[in-house]
């Protein structure tokens, strides 16, 4: 992969420069080049120096892409970014909680069964089903999403409607069975 990039500065009109004589030619070149200039090839017979100041100019007068804001907000933009913030606080909970329950007696935290039941034993009713919800929903929806995908990898249910009604199932089925998950 590398090779032919490796040899190609070394080559010169059909003869076969040594390395330490290429390397000073490309360091020879690289100093000599004044600031704000770019090298446009390696060989010492083609070098070319271009200054970089038009192509700043010409970035300048380029037109902005339009943002994100001058779009109508679609259901399946609002999916796909609960998708991947469920992903990454369903890891990131189960990461810290491992590590928590792994790592909290050696160091004194006291995050071992016994406290944690203990501590949660305390917690009134509606604040229990409360966070069990809040900790339920994002792993229902990123299951019930990621068969949804898995659906999509079928080629199942990729129209328009097709895509909708999927992803109203997803939410419907994701809050019914946190809600589920929550009263147990």
């Amino acid at each position: 992969m590398f090779a032919p990039r490796a040899i190609t500065p070394l080559r010169t009109i059909g003869r076969v420069q040594t390395a330490t004589a290429a390397r000073s030619v490309i360091a020879r070149a690289r100093v000599m080049a004044p600031v704000g200039t770019r090298i446009l090839s390696t060989s010492q017979s083609n070098q070319k120096e271009v200054s970089v100041a038009p192509l700043v100019e010409q970035r300048k007068n380029r037109p902005i892409a339009p943002h994100l804001t001058i779009y109508q907000p679609q259901l399946t933009w609002y999916l796909s970014m609960f998708h991947r913030a469920t992903g990454g606080a369903v890891a990131v909970g189960f990461y810290a909680g491992a590590i928590a329950y792994a790592v909290g007696p050696m160091v004194g935290l006291g995050f071992d069964a016994a406290s944690v039941v203990s501590t949660l034993a305390t917690v009134p009713v509606a604040a229990k089903v409360a966070g069990k919800f809040i900790v339920a929903l994002p792993f229902t929806y990123h299951s019930f999403n990621g068969i949804r995908h898995l659906l999509w990898d079928t080629a199942r249910g990729l129209t328009l409607k097709g895509v909708y009604a999927t992803g109203y199932t997803v939410l419907g089925l994701s809050t019914v069975s946190a809600v589920a998950l929550a009263l147990i």
